[in-house]
Protein backbone atom coordinates (compact mmCIF):
# COMPACT_ATOMS: atom_id res chain seq x y z
CA UNK A 1 0.00 0.00 0.00
CA UNK A 2 2.60 2.18 0.25
CA UNK A 3 3.89 2.65 -3.26
CA UNK A 4 0.11 3.64 -3.99
CA UNK A 5 0.84 7.29 -4.33
CA UNK A 6 3.99 6.55 -6.15
CA UNK A 7 2.10 4.91 -8.94
CA UNK A 8 -0.41 7.21 -8.46
CA UNK A 9 2.29 9.63 -9.55
CA UNK A 10 3.81 8.14 -12.21
CA UNK A 11 0.49 7.66 -14.08
CA UNK A 12 0.11 11.21 -14.03
CA UNK A 13 3.31 12.10 -15.04
CA UNK A 14 2.98 9.54 -17.71
CA UNK A 15 -0.81 11.34 -18.58
CA UNK A 16 0.85 14.39 -18.63
CA UNK A 17 3.73 13.96 -21.27
CA UNK A 18 1.53 12.11 -23.29
CA UNK A 19 -1.00 15.08 -23.72
CA UNK A 20 2.16 17.35 -24.46
CA UNK A 21 3.50 14.83 -27.15
CA UNK A 22 0.35 15.35 -28.94
CA UNK A 23 -0.13 19.35 -28.91
CA UNK A 24 1.17 19.72 -32.50
CA UNK A 25 4.09 21.86 -33.70
CA UNK A 26 5.60 25.24 -31.98
CA UNK A 27 5.05 28.51 -33.37
CA UNK A 28 8.85 28.22 -33.88
CA UNK A 29 9.03 24.48 -35.72
CA UNK A 30 6.06 26.33 -38.31
CA UNK A 31 7.67 29.55 -38.79
CA UNK A 32 11.24 27.76 -39.84
CA UNK A 33 8.78 25.35 -42.38
CA UNK A 34 7.55 28.39 -43.63
CA UNK A 35 10.57 30.14 -44.37
CA UNK A 36 12.21 27.30 -45.76
CA UNK A 37 9.54 26.72 -48.54
CA UNK A 38 9.59 30.69 -48.94
CA UNK A 39 13.32 30.35 -50.17
CA UNK A 40 12.85 26.92 -52.04
CA UNK A 41 10.32 28.82 -54.25
CA UNK A 42 12.31 32.11 -53.95
CA UNK A 43 15.48 29.81 -56.15
CA UNK A 44 12.57 27.72 -58.12
CA UNK A 45 10.55 30.14 -59.76
CA UNK A 46 13.17 31.45 -62.07
CA UNK A 47 13.78 28.44 -63.61
CA UNK A 48 10.49 27.41 -64.00
CA UNK A 49 10.31 30.70 -65.74
CA UNK A 50 13.22 29.95 -67.55
CA UNK A 51 11.78 26.33 -68.55
CA UNK A 52 8.43 28.01 -69.93
CA UNK A 53 9.73 29.98 -72.30
CA UNK A 54 12.66 27.62 -73.91
CA UNK A 55 9.04 25.25 -74.01
CA UNK A 56 7.43 27.72 -76.14
CA UNK A 57 10.64 28.06 -78.42
CA UNK A 58 10.27 24.09 -78.69
CA UNK A 59 6.69 23.95 -78.84
CA UNK A 60 6.99 26.53 -82.13
CA UNK A 61 9.89 24.67 -84.08
CA UNK A 62 7.46 21.57 -83.67
CA UNK A 63 4.88 23.41 -85.23
CA UNK A 64 6.76 24.57 -88.67
CA UNK A 65 8.11 21.10 -88.59
CA UNK A 66 4.21 19.31 -88.22
CA UNK A 67 3.25 21.88 -91.32
CA UNK A 68 6.19 20.98 -93.43
CA UNK A 69 5.35 16.91 -92.71
CA UNK A 70 2.20 17.57 -93.61
CA UNK A 71 2.44 19.69 -96.96
CA UNK A 72 4.91 17.44 -98.07
CA UNK A 73 2.28 14.82 -97.77
CA UNK A 74 -0.09 16.61 -99.05
CA UNK A 75 2.11 17.68 -102.26
CA UNK A 76 2.45 13.85 -102.96
CA UNK A 77 -0.84 12.53 -102.46
CA UNK A 78 -2.83 15.57 -104.32
CA UNK A 79 -0.43 15.72 -107.15
CA UNK A 80 0.22 19.33 -106.62
CA UNK A 81 2.97 21.53 -105.74
CA UNK A 82 2.68 23.40 -102.03
CA UNK A 83 4.66 26.64 -100.80
CA UNK A 84 5.50 28.54 -97.75
CA UNK A 85 6.77 31.50 -97.72
CA UNK A 86 8.33 32.95 -94.47
CA UNK A 87 7.52 36.56 -94.06
CA UNK A 88 10.22 37.81 -91.82
CA UNK A 89 8.95 41.65 -91.12
CA UNK A 90 5.51 40.45 -90.10
CA UNK A 91 6.16 37.16 -87.57
CA UNK A 92 3.96 34.77 -90.25
CA UNK A 93 4.11 32.38 -92.91
CA UNK A 94 2.07 32.10 -96.31
CA UNK A 95 0.61 28.45 -97.05
CA UNK A 96 0.17 28.44 -100.75
CA UNK A 97 -0.70 25.55 -103.14
CA UNK A 98 -3.82 23.48 -103.72
CA UNK A 99 -5.93 26.27 -104.73
CA UNK A 100 -5.83 27.94 -101.13
CA UNK A 101 -3.57 30.56 -99.52
CA UNK A 102 -3.44 30.49 -95.93
CA UNK A 103 -1.48 33.10 -93.60
CA UNK A 104 -0.31 31.71 -90.69
CA UNK A 105 1.03 32.86 -87.10
CA UNK A 106 1.37 30.28 -84.93
CA UNK A 107 -0.30 30.78 -81.08
CA UNK A 108 3.73 30.18 -79.63
CA UNK A 109 4.76 33.34 -81.63
CA UNK A 110 3.11 35.70 -79.57
CA UNK A 111 5.44 34.51 -76.31
CA UNK A 112 7.92 36.46 -77.99
CA UNK A 113 9.13 34.06 -80.36
CA UNK A 114 10.41 36.17 -83.70
CA UNK A 115 11.48 34.04 -86.82
CA UNK A 116 15.16 35.25 -87.57
CA UNK A 117 15.59 34.24 -90.99
CA UNK A 118 14.37 32.42 -93.61
CA UNK A 119 16.60 31.06 -96.66
CA UNK A 120 16.48 28.85 -99.28
CA UNK A 121 17.27 28.35 -102.20
CA UNK A 122 14.10 30.38 -103.55
CA UNK A 123 14.81 33.13 -101.12
CA UNK A 124 12.41 32.89 -97.99
CA UNK A 125 10.45 30.03 -99.91
CA UNK A 126 10.24 26.53 -99.20
CA UNK A 127 8.67 24.88 -102.28
CA UNK A 128 7.16 20.68 -101.65
CA UNK A 129 7.18 18.95 -104.88
CA UNK A 130 4.93 16.24 -106.08
CA UNK A 131 7.54 13.52 -105.95
CA UNK A 132 8.31 14.49 -101.78
CA UNK A 133 11.28 16.19 -102.66
CA UNK A 134 11.61 19.95 -101.07
CA UNK A 135 13.66 22.93 -101.08
CA UNK A 136 16.98 22.82 -99.32
CA UNK A 137 17.29 25.69 -96.79
CA UNK A 138 16.94 26.50 -92.97
CA UNK A 139 14.59 28.58 -91.06
CA UNK A 140 15.89 30.36 -87.31
CA UNK A 141 13.51 31.13 -84.54
CA UNK A 142 14.67 33.15 -81.24
CA UNK A 143 12.94 33.23 -78.15
CA UNK A 144 13.48 36.05 -75.53
CA UNK A 145 16.18 34.39 -73.77
CA UNK A 146 17.98 34.60 -77.22
CA UNK A 147 18.00 30.80 -77.56
CA UNK A 148 17.23 29.28 -80.80
CA UNK A 149 15.18 26.61 -82.93
CA UNK A 150 17.25 26.11 -86.40
CA UNK A 151 14.73 24.19 -88.76
CA UNK A 152 16.82 22.87 -91.42
CA UNK A 153 15.28 21.00 -94.55
CA UNK A 154 17.30 18.75 -97.06
CA UNK A 155 16.50 18.46 -100.55
CA UNK A 156 14.36 14.42 -100.00
CA UNK A 157 12.52 16.36 -97.97
CA UNK A 158 13.68 15.11 -94.34
CA UNK A 159 13.82 18.15 -91.20
CA UNK A 160 16.14 18.31 -88.52
CA UNK A 161 15.67 20.91 -85.45
CA UNK A 162 19.17 22.10 -83.73
CA UNK A 163 18.34 23.77 -80.38
CA UNK A 164 20.68 26.28 -79.12
CA UNK A 165 19.35 26.63 -75.70
CA UNK A 166 20.07 29.88 -73.00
Amino acid sequence: MKNIPYILTMIRKRIKETRSARAGFTLVETIIVIVIIIVVTAVAIPSFQKMAINGNLRAAARDIMSDFAFLKQRAMSENTTFNIIFDVAHNNYTIQGGGTTQIKTPEYFANDIIITSASYDLGSTIRFHTRGTTSFGTVVLTNGRNSTATITTNITGRTHVFFDIK
